[in-house]
């Protein structure tokens, strides 16, 4: 796709090797820093808003059907290509920057989305209706504190751990983008990618012509419940090219670890739930990993999470300093003597805005939590930023274990309000709900700064997006959550919201007394060990509180890229231009495959929602 008459064109750099302009800052931008082309504009914002609110709407129905929600960013950016691409033709250009706040704008909902659904809906199977006003409360002070806190760690994670953190959904919609302004053969790439995932999921979910999820249990001896299985999607195959077979082997590790191990060696100790007692054995794992594993997988991110947040203790020492020097007014002129492409919002304003959003936890009247609830919220969120900022380096947006950092702040939440007297689990789950989606919110601007990052976006232009994008998705939040409720009603089989059940239930489980203790000191103990062991311990939790069905194919997807890298290796040139050729065509076709997958899924939605779907969740099956 060319450049718009506006855009000044840049140099490709897809090799994204390190330049002698920016030796302190990895690899050169595809626009360069001393370039300053169109990016944060009324047109880019419009369309971002338009795109926003139909992401949110999407992701709302599919994450309360299914369980999963899908990443906005791919599917944002392309739709926004292909809008600029309409709009070039009546004489209104479009630069890659603006691509990039829409799919910046865009994402935010999606993201959002995700922590409404997973925590905020629960208060329906508590027997509380629905608070339009309360939710858009909750949604935009946990969206931003997301925003707030991601700022001044975004120099660690995105530029100085740019090679150990690939960020998959970041880097792949960075090729996209770059693709479509280049109109190079990687469009072709990218459409071949999107092709084959687009039919492919067509025919699995549109027309259910054959089912993407294989699983089994077995017996080996005496011990029962090993159980093996994927959800082999193109997307999920796409994650794990992308983030390669090191990171891909470490969830699937957890996964087995999970699934080989725990799970038998408690169900062949009798410790299967009741309501799956006299089930097949697939469905005991199931209830298995259901009733304790995610316990496990919780513990062990929760001192995964506070490992994390040690070891960028320096950077977060920096921040508090710079944010201090900013605020006595002596750091603002430096921050404006960086390089466009190294300007954040200023540290006053997370310091400030984060105070500010404490105060309103407690004074706001849709939400107080009282103000043990309120640090709760504002501490863990802090906490869990940092956690997901890291891990969706690492998996991926679409693998990030949002409802396991709102297990691990319930938990956290409960036990202290308990000990205060509290006994209201929605006090709990408003807590906790601030916490889940500032975490997911971290999660997709750390994916969007990365892809700046090798755009050459402005950072600060992207935050303010964010910030814009978070805004009109709390203020729809409440509406879309009443009318799924008010039409289908959350928790029937149409849309029954399994996270938010669980954390309902969890929360009344903590305030009662009944919640696993024991599983959570389990995983919080193997953690230890794998941190003795200088194993990365967050991807191991990760793939024990996922469902294996996600960790196989991820894991696939990583063995796939490892054995394209060595076969190109052996008959790669001594500069291995041939290698890193192979491994960004890979990476762009991968790209095409989550693009597919996700652009799919906001059609299916879209069908749901418009009433056409069929019962058995096709809009078209063809009863095979």
């Amino acid at each position: 796709m060319s450049h718009g008459p506006s855009e000044e064109r840049a140099e490709p750099s897809s090799s994204r090797t390190v330049s002698e302009a920016e030796p302190a800052d990895g690899p050169a931008p595809y626009v360069p820093a001393g370039r300053s082309i169109a990016e944060l504009t009324i047109k880019a914002v419009l369309i971002g808003l338009a795109l926003n609110v139909v992401m949110l709407t999407a992701n709302m129905y599919l994450g309360m059907r299914s369980g999963m929600t899908i990443s906005a960013s791919i599917p944002a950016a392309v739709i926004s290509m292909g809008v600029f691409y309409g709009l070039r033709r009546v004489g209104i250009g479009g630069t890659i920057l603006e691509n990039n706040i829409v799919q910046t704008m865009t994402s935010a909902g999606e993201a959002l989305a995700a922590g409404v659904i997973f925590t905020i809906a629960g208060v329906t199977f508590l027997d509380q209706p629905i608070d339009i006003a309360g939710t858009a409360a909750v949604a935009v002070l946990g969206g931003l504190l997301g925003v707030l806190f991601m700022i001044p760690m975004r120099r660690y994670l995105i530029v100085d751990k740019h090679e150990e953190l690939p960020y998959p959904e970041g880097t792949a919609c960075a090729d996209v983008l770059e693709a479509g302004s280049r109109g190079d053969e990687g469009v072709k790439l990218i459409s071949f990618g999107f092709l084959v995932s687009f039919v492919y999921m067509w025919l699995a979910s549109g027309m259910a012509a054959f089912r993407t999820t294989i699983q089994t249990a077995f017996s080996a001896g005496e011990t029962d419940g090993f159980a093996i299985g994927g959800d082999f999607t193109p997307a999920l195959i796409g994650v794990g090219y992308i983030i390669g077979p090191r990171i891909a082997g470490y969830v699937f590790g957890g996964g087995l670890i999970a699934w080989m191990i725990l799970i038998p060696l408690l169900i062949t100790g009798g410790f299967v739930p009741e309501s799956a007692a006299d089930a097949a054995l697939m469905a005991q794992a199931d209830a298995v990993w259901d009733e304790y594993i995610r316990y496990v997988g919780a513990g062990a991110m929760i001192v995964g999470g506070f490992y994390a947040i040690l070891s960028m203790r320096g950077t977060i020492v920096d921040a508090i300093g710079t944010a201090a020097a900013e605020i006595r007014g002596s750091g603002g002129a430096a921050t404006e003597d960086r390089k466009r492409t190294q300007r954040d919002l200023p540290m006053k304003v997370v310091v400030v805005g984060a105070v500010l959003i404490a105060l309103a936890l407690v004074a706001v009247p849709q939400v107080q939590v009282g103000l043990l609830g309120g640090f709760i919220a504002v501490i863990a969120s802090f906490l869990f930023v940092a956690v997901s900022a890291y891990l969706v380096g690492v998996v991926g947006s679409s693998s990030n274990p949002v409802s396991g950092m709102a297990v691990a702040t319930i938990l956290i939440a409960a036990l202290a309000l308990r000990s205060t007297g509290v006994t209201d689990p929605v006090v709990v789950l408003v807590t906790a709900s601030v916490v889940a989606i500032a975490a997911a919110v971290a999660g997709d601007t750390s994916q969007d700064l990365k892809t700046g990052y090798l755009l050459g976006a402005t950072p600060r232009k992207q935050q303010i997006a964010q910030v814009i994008g978070i805004a009109i998705s709390a203020l729809f939040a409440g509406w879309v959550l009443y009318f799924f409720h008010q039409a289908y009603g959350i928790g029937s089989e149409t849309i029954p919201a399994p996270q938010a059940g669980m954390m309902a239930l969890i929360s009344e489980g903590v305030l009662t007394g009944t919640a696993q203790w024991g599983m959570i000191l389990i995983g919080a103990v193997f953690a230890f060990v794998l941190i003795l062991m200088n194993v990365p311990v967050l991807p191991f939790a990760v793939g024990i509180y996922l469902p294996i069905t996600l960790a196989t194919p991820i894991f696939l997807g990583g063995l796939l890229r490892g054995g394209i890298d060595r076969y190109v290796a052996r008959s790669d040139d001594e500069d291995g231009t041939l290698a890193e050729r192979a491994t960004s065509r890979g990476r762009i076709v991968a790209a095409g495959l989550i693009t597919g997958e996700a652009i799919m899924g906001i059609v299916i939605g879209a069908l749901y929602i418009t009433g056409t779907g069929a019962s058995d969740g096709a809009p078209f099956p063809l009863g095979l």
